[in-house]
C-alpha cells in the first residue's frame, strides 16, 4: 500500500514538472525576435513606367490610282519596294487616248488655220465681226479639248507622288483600273508610329513629348526610343479608352506596320502618395488593407493603409503611412501585432 503512494506521489511530480518546463519553453519562444527584413518608405512624388501594349503602323500612308479607266497594261513595281518621288509605276493601254489626243490635234491645226486665214480680211475690214469671233472661239475650244486630251494620255501612266515602300497592290496587268479605285498603296516607314490605347484614368498623366521606350517582340524584344505624338480626344465607347500615337524613328528599317510592340511611358510626378512593395500589403479578417511597421522597440506593429494604383514599383499608398516608416517586406507572414522582431537587412 506503503508503495502505491510512493509511485502516485512521483507521478504526479513528474506530470507538474512536465507541465512547467513546457510553459517555461513556451515562454522562451515567445520571447525570441523574429527575423524581418524592411524597406523605408520614399518620399512622395515618385515617377513610374506606364506599361501599355500596342502595335506598329506607319507614319505616311498614301493611295494612288488612275485618273482614267483602262486595261493595265504593266505593272512595274511589286509589294515591298521601295520607290522614289515621280517613279513610273504602272501604265495603261492609251491607245484609245492616244487616237483621241490626235483627233483633237487635227483640230486645233484646222482653227488655227482658218484663224490665220482670217485674221487678215479682219484687219482688212472685209470680215464681219462675227464671223472673226466664231472662228476665234472654235480656236480656244480646239486647245482646250487638245489640252484635256493630252492630259487623259499622260493620266495612262501612274507615278509615285513621294518617296517609300509599296505597301499594297491592287492591279495586275490586264485587269481594269477605275478612278479613284487604289492601284496602289504607299507607305512611310523610316518613321513609324506605336499605336496603344490609355485608359480614361491615365490618359491625364499623358502629354505630348513624353519620352517612351518601345519594345517589339517579333524582333527578340529589341527596344527603341520614342515620344508621344498624338493623344485622342474621343475615347472608345466601348472599353473607354484613348488612342495616343507614339513617333519612333526606324533606322534600321526593321519594323513593319502590324507587329506587336510594349511601350513603356516615362511618367515623373505621377504618383502622389508613397510606393510599397506589393508584397509588403495584405488583407485582414475584415477585408481591410494592412502592413506592418517595426517600432524604435524593435516591435512589429500593424498599421491599416488605404491602397491606390497597382505600379511597376509596388502598390501606391494613400492613407495610413509616413515617411521614413520601416516597413516589413520579407518575414512578414509569421509576424502578430507587438511581436519582437530582428531586422536582418
Amino acid at each position: 500500500m506503503k508503495n502505491r503512494q510512493k509511485l502516485l506521489v512521483l507521478s504526479l511530480a513528474a506530470i507538474v514538472f512536465s507541465m512547467w518546463s513546457c510553459s517555461s519553453n513556451s515562454g522562451n519562444q515567445d520571447t525570441v525576435a523574429l527575423k524581418v527584413q524592411v524597406e523605408r518608405i520614399k518620399p512622395a512624388d515618385v515617377g513610374q513606367e506606364l506599361a501599355y501594349s500596342g502595335t506598329i503602323e506607319e507614319s505616311e500612308t498614301v493611295p494612288l490610282s488612275f485618273s482614267s479607266a483602262g486595261t493595265v497594261s504593266q505593272v512595274l513595281v511589286s509589294e515591298g519596294a521601295m520607290v522614289k518621288k515621280g517613279q513610273l509605276l504602272a501604265t495603261l493601254n492609251n491607245a484609245a487616248y492616244q487616237n483621241n489626243y490626235a483627233i483633237m490635234q487635227a483640230t486645233q491645226q484646222q482653227a488655227e488655220d482658218a484663224y490665220n486665214r482670217l485674221t487678215p480680211m479682219h484687219k482688212n475690214g472685209t470680215l464681219p465681226e462675227v464671223k472673226y469671233v466664231e472662228v476665234e472661239t472654235g480656236l480656244q475650244k480646239a486647245k482646250a479639248a487638245a489640252a484635256i486630251a493630252k492630259k487623259s494620255l499622260d493620266d495612262c501612266n501612274l507615278y509615285a507622288t513621294t518617296d517609300g515602300y509599296v505597301g499594297k497592290r491592287s492591279i495586275e496587268p490586264g485587269s481594269t483600273a477605275m478612278p479613284n479605285l487604289s492601284a496602289f498603296t504607299i507607305v512611310n516607314i523610316n518613321k513609324v508610329l506605336a499605336r496603344v490605347s490609355v485608359s480614361e484614368n491615365e490618359i491625364a498623366l499623358i502629354h505630348n513629348g513624353q519620352k517612351t521606350t518601345i519594345a517589339v517582340g517579333a524582333l527578340g524584344s529589341a527596344t527603341y526610343n520614342g515620344a508621344v505624338e498624338e493623344i485622342g480626344v474621343v475615347a472608345d465607347p466601348l472599353a473607354h479608352t484613348y488612342k495616343i500615337k507614339i513617333g519612333i524613328t526606324n533606322k534600321d528599317l526593321r519594323m513593319k506596320p502590324g507587329m506587336i510592340c510594349s511601350a513603356a511611358i516615362e511618367s515623373p510626378g505621377a504618383v502622389h502618395g508613397v510606393v510599397v512593395p506589393s508584397s509588403s500589403v495584405m488583407v485582414d479578417e475584415s477585408g481591410k488593407n494592412f502592413v506592418y511597421v517595426v517600432s524604435s522597440q524593435n516591435k512589429a506593429m500593424r498599421k491599416h493603409v488605404v491602397t491606390g494604383r497597382l505600379l511597376n514599383s509596388g502598390i501606391e499608398v494613400l492613407e495610413g503611412l509616413q515617411e521614413n516608416e520601416a516597413v516589413v517586406v520579407a518575414g512578414q507572414h509569421k509576424l502578430i501585432d507587438n511581436a519582437s522582431v530582428q531586422i536582418v537587412n
